[in-house]
């Protein structure tokens, strides 16, 4: 019974992150323009972040709406994934391009927390926008080993 509800588990995931992965918009990225004192957006990557400002407002009903069928729990779950990504992106748009404070902690306490398996994550989930987050990943792998000789050493 245990197998059968880890298989069942182990393929919803799968599927989960199958359909999440999808891309959401597809536009080609476009190349920045670049000005005396800073960067600014081009007229593609404009275009590209007024779309993603109408679809973050968008229910999964006027969604359904626009597709012309109503969206079943797999496609909501998506719609939803998508969005929470798309605001992610926007954030970067917004408040400048690098991880949030909220995000270096929450990284370094996955590396203290999960070790290893945290370090194979960020180098396989984090794009090279977000690299500088495996450096946190480390300082948290660094805490797990040093918790893990302290218990050695304490047995």
């Amino acid at each position: 019974m245990k197998k059968l509800v880890f298989t069942l588990f182990a393929i919803l995931n799968l599927t989960f992150n199958g359909w999440t992965a999808l891309p959401s918009s597809t536009f080609p990225p476009s190349p920045k323009v670049e000005t005396v004192n800073n960067l600014i957006l081009s007229t593609k990557e404009q275009l590209r972040v007024a779309q993603m400002k109408l679809f973050i407002r968008l229910t999964p009903e006027q969604y359904g709406r626009l597709r012309g069928k109503k969206l079943n729990f797999f496609e909501r779950f998506s719609f939803t994934s998508s969005q929470r990504r798309m605001k992610q992106m926007l954030k970067s748009y917004e408040y400048g391009d690098g991880p949030t404070i909220w995000t270096k902690i929450f990284w370094l306490l996955k590396g203290l927390t999960l070790g290893p398996i945290a370090l194979i994550m960020g180098y396989i989930l984090l794009k090279d926008e977000e690299r500088e987050l495996i450096k946190w990943i480390w300082f948290g792998f660094a805490g797990f080993t040093l918790i893990v000789v302290a218990i050695l050493f304490a047995l």
